[in-house]
């Protein structure tokens, strides 16, 4: 009796500790939070007065209608495919899980087809609903297997207020999210691509490349959904397509979230601990970011947790259909953003690893184990090939516009210069000169320093749950036997980590390790207080308060947009756009006074022509390139002037406010004197601020008239 109180005793004495440690992650993290959460109590008057319902919320039904359909195909396509698919299910199959595996399946062969579709200049609202009938089709196949199936072979657990308390705040992020996406976009890269490709494609009829616009020579994976969802909510109209658009990347956000629950569970996790990894994520500030502005990095976490979970399946059964498995996931992640090619390098190792573990059980099967595995990631590659090699055709790079001092390529309005700027700007993340303390530190100013839209703090927020649970997962790695599935994701984990660590640390590139290392710190926390049930709740319920305090990020940032109104309808477009994109007054503007002949040049304008209906030009990214050149070249105004009226442009509209600071300008030239500088600063000023010719003006933005 006295041995087993002094077991509870050191095994209670850490999770105290761990609460302790908990309180100085939370107070340091707060005391970091004055922009948002700070600030709570005066971004809930955004909500604003007046209407709330009105006929707007139609638009937001239909634009949900259309994301559940499309899901509801690729889980039609999935069951399909996934069925030609052999492996031998796990003991305490998911069938949770097994749902998502095969919706991602779809998902995956839908964005190539739509591929397809658009080399073919197939994209048309015809094709749309074809291929919404065949998928809905394909999904009575896959509603017969589940019926079919086995039922769980879990016995049900009863849940309690903890439970409960857990699904209510998981599912405060889900439905905050949700309502965000289902309002007009502001989210800068969805208006510089991620909606605006899309938009030029349905408008061309196909996915050729849009002149302008590099980022339409990117590969585009996920987009293709958003194509898909417009075109059907093109029948209703544009706000209704938008809801679409948004809510089909939402989709991915659950999609996610169950991946860790039904992992969890075949890990023998209780449904308390599966919740807990759910909350980890799902409280995290940047997933609620990317779920509610159409951003892809959910469904490339997506994509790339499955293809880890199809990895330690192979690892046990060496069976050749997880290898396919992994190769679809990894195409379709390959297929969304080049960053997976981290994944693909971490990949490798575990393959070799498994290779060389054969040596001492069966060294006659080691090659055939090796080329198995590195088959898999030659199909991944071949599954994303076409955006590749479509890329590649045209510029002479596949990887173009990255990494032009390599592998150079060719494209009106991008060159190697302005590459390398892009590859110096990407550095910037995580702060510029970073040395050895930097790096070291990087885990506490990840969890503790981080800031949205602030490259130097990482761009987005991650809270401090994985902080205060990495150290346990340490511990129990070194001290206790976990399960080889743990093992695993922490290496692949580890070694996404190091790649991020030493390129761009933008907070976003780090999600789709996040649902691994969420299972496999809880699975940490069962294991070293497993012979304490109350260590291991006081522990657990610390994780989830750590975990809960991202949600009141998340809360602001939802409260500064406040989309309710509009998604309801009592707001109108025009109203909301206004209050959250601060120059949306000037394309008011120009969509409602301009010819629809003329032509408008933006300079630092965030490069969004989502939201302009009228002809432009503007460079891609570094939006003053051609204006710089221009007044280094000009020597007076007026031939400034008569530059600008020789591209074809009627009104210029910029963003000034830094434009014209000589400390931040990118009009000076640090090579040439002072008063050089001074005077081409003088004649930009004269062109963009010139009285007679300003249509309005404020101390951020200018629009004038070129003649």
């Amino acid at each position: 009796m006295a041995t087993t109180e002094i077991k509870s005793t050191n095994v209670t004495l850490p999770a105290v500790l761990i609460a302790a440690w908990a309180v100085v992650l939370l107070i340091a993290f707060f005391a970091n939070r004055g922009e948002d959460v700070g600030r709570l109590g005066q971004l809930a008057g955004n909500l604003g007065v007046g209407p709330f319902f009105g006929s707007g919320i139609f638009d937001s039904l239909i634009g949900v209608v259309i994301a559940a359909l499309i899901a509801i195909s690729w889980f039609g396509l999935g069951s399909l495919l996934a069925s030609l698919i052999k492996v031998t299910p796990v003991d305490g199959h998911s069938h949770i899980l097994e749902l998502v595996v095969n919706t991602a399946v779809g998902a995956a062969a839908w964005s190539l087809i739509w591929f397809l579709f658009g080399v073919l200049g197939l994209y048309s609202g015809i094709m749309a609903v074809a291929a919404l009938m065949i998928g809905m089709a394909a999904s009575v196949f896959g509603l017969l297997r589940v019926r079919d199936a086995k039922a769980e072979s879990r016995v049900p657990e009863r849940a309690n207020g903890f439970d409960k308390g857990l699904v209510f705040l998981i599912a405060m992020p889900l439905l905050l999210a949700l309502f965000a996406s289902l309002a007009p976009p502001t989210a800068k890269d969805t208006l510089l691509y991620h909606f605006a490709v899309p938009k030029a494609f349905i408008a061309q009829g196909s996915n050729a490349f849009i002149e302008g616009n590099i980022a339409s020579y990117l590969a585009l994976g996920t987009e293709m959904h958003s194509v898909w969802a417009m075109l059907l909510g093109g029948y209703v109209g544009p706000r209704a397509a938008e809801a679409a658009a948004g809510s089909i990347h939402w989709v991915f956000f659950p999609l996610v979230l169950a991946v860790i629950f039904g992992w969890a569970r075949e890990l023998d996790l209780s449904r308390r601990s599966s919740l807990l990894a759910v909350l980890i994520v799902a409280a995290v500030p940047t997933v609620y970011h990317v779920a509610a502005s159409a951003y892809i990095d959910l469904a490339l976490t997506l994509f790339v947790s499955l293809a880890i979970y199809s990895l330690t399946r192979w690892w046990k059964t060496l069976e050749g259909g997880w290898l396919v498995f992994i190769a679809i996931f990894l195409g379709a992640a390959l297929s969304a953003k080049l960053t997976t090619l981290f994944v693909i390098a971490a990949f490798a190792l575990i393959i070799l690893l498994r290779v060389r573990k054969e040596q001492d059980i069966r060294p006659d099967r080691m090659g055939r184990i090796a080329i198995g595995g590195f088959a898999a990631l030659v199909l991944a590659g071949a599954i994303a090939s076409p955006w590749y090699l479509r890329t590649w055709a045209e510029t002479g790079s596949p990887v173009f516009p990255f990494y032009m001092r390599i592998w150079e390529g060719k494209a009106e309005g991008w060159d190697v210069e302005r590459s390398n700027l892009f590859q110096a700007m990407n550095s910037q993340y995580g702060g510029a000169d970073k040395n050895a303390v930097d790096y070291l530190a990087s885990p506490w100013n990840l969890s503790v320093a981080a800031q949205p839209e602030k490259p130097e703090f990482f761009d987005g927020v991650l809270g401090v749950a994985f902080l205060l649970g990495l150290p346990l997962l340490v511990l129990a790695l070194w001290k206790y036997d976990l399960p080889v599935d743990v093992k695993i994701v922490t290496g692949v984990a580890a070694i996404v980590f190091l790649f991020w660590l030493f390129s761009s640390q933008q907070l976003r590139y780090l999600l789709p390790i996040l649902p691994v290392l969420a299972i496999a710190i809880v699975m940490s926390v069962e294991k070293i207080f497993e012979q304490s049930g109350g260590a291991r709740l006081l522990a657990g319920a610390t994780l989830a308060v750590t975990a809960a305090a991202g949600l009141t990020v998340s809360a602001a940032w939802f409260l500064q947009r406040a989309p309710l109104r509009v998604v309801m309808g009592g707001e109108t477009e025009d109203a909301y756009l206004a209050r959250n994109i601060d120059y949306y007054p000037y394309y008011q503007w120009l969509n409602s006074e301009a010819d629809p002949q003329e032509a408008t040049w933006l300079i630092n304008m965030r490069r969004d022509t989502y939201h302009l209906d009228r002809p432009f030009i503007s460079d891609y990214l570094f939006e003053d390139w051609t204006f710089r050149q221009m007044v280094w070249e000009a020597r007076s105004t007026e031939e400034l002037r008569a530059k600008a009226a020789s591209m074809g442009v009627r009104y210029v509209l910029t963003r000034h406010d830094f434009l014209f600071n000589f400390d931040r300008s990118t009009l000076v030239d640090d090579k040439r004197p002072r008063p050089e500088n001074e005077a081409k600063m003088k004649m930009a000023r004269e062109f963009i601020l010139d009285p007679k010719r300003t249509i309005r003006s404020d101390p951020k933005f200018s629009l004038v008239r070129v003649f």
